[in-house]
């Protein structure tokens, strides 16, 4: 408030000196107005010359001898009476009725120059100006002088315009522009004076007024809010847009995992109060502003009263210590998901069972929830995804009991459908879902990550409704599943039938399938040393995906260059190797963000090859992808899984 004050008292003392300039100024241009107007008046004539000059005028127009003329107008007025009474007028000759000239002269009057002003600028005859026909006034102000002067002769409107000219000509034109300027510069003098005495004198609060005013919930929120901002744009001074990393060396691309220029560490974001001491269980990048992301928060370790049991964050990536919004649930959430066409709606699936719906505009609470019902969630929400355009959206929802819900965005009390996956096999119990996928544009086929290991392919819609497809490679529970999105740019050429996708699981190993064409995985990479918690494909490269395990290591993967190790591997230089749950990319590929297991979100950057990737990569990622063939998967019984490859029938016959 300090700082506030002190800024308001130095623009009051700079307008002030703003307007003591203004009145100088001001003093200035009325003592050359003054000096101006005496050196006008004595370039003047004088009266009598005027007179003799106008007399000899009138005696060589009517041909007398102009020595006698007297230094009188009505001298040549009375001669001119006395030749019209001693001579009439002939038929024809134009007659000397005064009476009648007078009309004729009121519209042979000569124009004079008009002047122009501008809107903001107006002014007004004085007398004398009145008197001498100029300043502005025109034909209008000459025809006001003579009926003033109730003259009847086209000689004295001569002689008053031969004054105008002589008198007026220069000198009422200049003063009144000098009348204007002095004018303007008086109302401006005005004008500051009125804004001067308006101006309230700043008043220094005492330390009770300050105290009332910092509690009120008004001042809390503009307080906030103003914060918020300041904060933004002072964070946005630690990304360097303009960083380019190394270029990678010939030597680097075979690929032995060391290169560690290709993905960088940036810091961490984590909030005391919020997040810290509560696992991250999910991480989304926001479709509508590219700085924005949420992650989901389960329950803290040793509460406390006041904590809530579950929550959901807003991070700008210009912030690291302060989230942009905070929302609490009544259970911890497992999974978040921004809506698709509203920026200011979020989802969540809670451990309890239930979907939560946050909105921005309102309270941190959820303002909907989904009651406990017989054909909703009874058992922990893993995973979500909304599906659809804008006019037809609905949001997919799977629990651990192997149920999966449809629901309307706009109406959360019901489900619209109810699927509840069951194994043909009545060797195996039902699956149990972990993780869940939906490729581009597809409303009805999904693909989930069992508790049992196996990868299952289901249709929500129709009469084939559940499981269709089962792919078996995994020894531990999927806990993580993602479909390749970058096959609509591959062009027209591409083999349709390269539908990947990428799973990781507690069996310390990533799988990559073809889910159209094989039911086993078509690759295997088996180098962590940890449970695999997360595997993301790279939104722009073909060939890049990334997994972090439980042994805190961020792996960069590109398998145009390596298809047995990582390109690169990262660790958070401020962590204690704790296990990562979560990973998610930016949606334009230049970073990446990783969840841990005691509320910190790291953050990576990766150089500008592998955000804006070539064509050549596109073409060469089918050309390795077309070459794989299915892997041997492990038996129940306990068999060798090694590198040995076969190739069982497939289910296309180009195939």
């Amino acid at each position: 408030m300090e700082a506030e004050i002190e800024a308001l008292r130095k623009e009051r003392e700079e307008k002030v000196r703003q307007i003591a300039e203004k009145r100088r100024q001001v003093e200035e241009l009325r003592k050359r107005r003054i000096e101006r107007q005496q050196q006008q008046r004595q370039a003047k004539l004088e009266p009598g010359d005027l007179n003799k000059n106008v007399d000899i005028l009138v005696a060589e127009i009517l041909g007398g001898d102009a020595s006698k003329a007297k230094a009188s107008p009505e001298g040549p007025l009375r001669e001119l009476r006395e030749k019209s009474r001693a001579a009439p007028a002939e038929p024809g000759e134009r007659s000397l009725h005064f009476q009648q000239e007078l009309c004729v002269a009121s519209v042979a009057v000569e124009p004079e120059s008009a002047e122009h002003y501008e809107r903001s600028c107006q002014t007004d005859l004085q007398g004398d100006q009145i008197e001498s026909g100029g300043g502005g006034g025109g034909g209008g102000g000459l025809s006001r002088d003579f009926k003033k002067q109730n003259t009847s002769s086209v000689l004295m409107k001569m002689a008053d315009r031969a004054r105008n000219r002589v008198i007026g000509g220069g000198a009422t034109s200049q003063e009144a522009r000098t009348a204007r300027r002095a004018q303007g510069e008086a109302a401006a003098k005005e004008a500051g004076n009125t804004a001067e005495a308006a101006k309230e004198e700043v008043k220094e609060l005492t330390a009770e007024e300050r105290k009332q005013v910092e509690s009120q919930p008004d001042f809390h929120a503009f307080f906030d809010r103003a914060t918020l901002i300041m904060e933004r744009a002072l964070g946005q001074d630690s990304w360097d847009v303009s960083l380019d990393f190394k270029s990678i060396s010939q030597n680097d691309q075979d690929g032995d995992g060391g290169n560690s220029d290709v993905m960088k560490y940036v810091g961490d974001y984590i909030e005391d109060r919020w997040s810290r001491g509560r696992p991250v269980t999910d991480i989304q990048f926001s479709p509508h502003q590219q700085e924005m992301f949420i992650a989901a928060y389960h329950q803290k370790v040793n509460p406390e009263l006041s904590d809530p049991d579950g929550c959901m964050l807003v991070w700008n990536l210009a912030m690291t210590s302060r989230p942009e919004l905070a929302f609490t649930a009544p259970s911890a959430v497992l999974t978040a998901r921004p809506h698709r066409f509203d920026p200011a709606l979020f989802y969540g699936g809670t451990f309890s069972g239930g979907i939560v719906l946050w909105d921005a505009r309102s309270k941190a609470g959820p303002i909907l929830r989904t009651p406990l019902i017989n054909k909703g969630h009874a058992h922990p929400v893993t995973a979500m995804e909304q599906v659809g355009t804008q006019n037809a959206t609905n949001l997919v929802t799977a629990s651990q009991d192997g149920r999966i819900c449809v629901w309307s965005v706009a109406m959360l009390n019901q489900p619209q459908e109810t699927v509840d996956l069951k194994n043909e096999s009545k060797a195996r119990k039902d699956p149990s879902i972990m993780s869940l996928c939906v490729p581009e544009n597809e409303t009805n086929v999904l693909y989930v990550g069992a508790e049992d290991g196996s990868v299952c392919q289901v249709h929500i819609h129709g009469q084939k409704s559940g499981i269709t497809e089962l792919y078996e490679g995994h020894e531990g529970p999927v806990t993580g599943i993602d479909m390749h999105p970058r096959q609509s740019d591959w062009g027209a050429s591409a083999d349709a039938s390269l539908d990947l996708a990428l799973s990781s699981s507690f069996d310390w190993s990533l799988k990559l399938w073809r889910v159209k064409q094989y039911q086993s995985p078509v690759l295997s990479l088996d180098t962590y040393e940890d449970y695999v918690y997360d595997v993301r494909w790279h939104p722009t490269h073909p060939a890049v995906f990334s997994s972090v395990d439980g042994e805190g290591h961020v792996d960069l993967w590109n398998l145009n260059k390596n298809m047995e190790a990582p390109v690169c591997r990262c660790e958070n230089p401020n962590a204690k190797r704790l296990a990562l749950n979560k990973c998610q990319w930016s949606l334009d590929g230049r970073k990446l963000v990783a969840g841990d297991s005691e509320g910190a979100l790291s953050m990576y950057t990766v150089e500008r090859s592998v955000a804006q990737p070539r064509n050549e990569d596109f073409t060469q990622f089918q050309d390795r992808v077309r070459l794989l063939k299915p892997v041997a998967t492990r038996s129940r019984d306990g068999g060798v899984y090694g590198d040995s490859r076969f190739a069982p029938s497939s289910r296309t016959k180009d195939h």
